[in-house]
């Protein structure tokens, strides 16, 4: 068994003396749960539910808002919020299939031009439609996010090689 020397403040040392455990003991059970080393196996059931949630999330069909209260650990990384882009062309209700074409097509070039292949559905949201029915009109056109890894994340994404395709329907070349 190896040993690790920890010092810790009055406030710890008087919590572990109120147990009537050993300080190493507390220790070890403190840092079993933390590191989540007791947590039984997952059934094969519970490992597809879960899969499907984060398909789900990853694909924005479900959105899960933290709770208020919540208390972030000072050494997680807050993700600044995404910015709304500023010129990126909103359709109005009831337009057309071509016009709702066009203007994802330009929300993604204006994600091109920022440097990043954004996601089919951040895309759907900047449009503020549902990612399917976008999906169908780009597929439609000849325009198909690709499944692909950026930043350890897998997702639906249009490429930088659609960026000529794209620039040529709209006319900008």
């Amino acid at each position: 068994m190896g040993f690790l020397g920890v010092r810790i403040d009055e406030e710890l040392e008087e919590a572990i003396k109120k147990t009537g455990r050993p300080a190493s003991s507390v220790a070890r059970d403190a840092l079993r749960q933390y590191l989540e080393l007791d947590r039984p196996p997952l059934s094969p059931e519970h490992e597809y539910l879960i899969k499907e949630i984060e398909r789900l999330l990853d694909e924005k069909l479900i959105i899960i808002k933290p709770p208020l209260n919540i208390v972030k650990h000072p050494s997680e990384e807050i993700a600044p919020a995404p910015q709304p882009l500023l010129n990126a062309v909103k359709p109005e209700v009831g337009q057309s299939d071509q016009d709702l074409l066009n203007a994802a097509l330009e929300a993604i070039l204006t994600r091109f031009d920022t440097g990043e292949e954004p996601t089919a559905a951040e895309i759907a949201e900047d449009l503020g439609v549902e990612s399917r029915p976008l999906g169908r009109i780009m597929k439609e056109a000849g325009i198909q996010a690709v499944n692909c890894h950026r930043g350890g994340k897998k997702a639906r994404r249009y490429t930088f090689e659609l960026k000529e395709k794209i620039e040529k329907m709209l006319g900008h070349k």
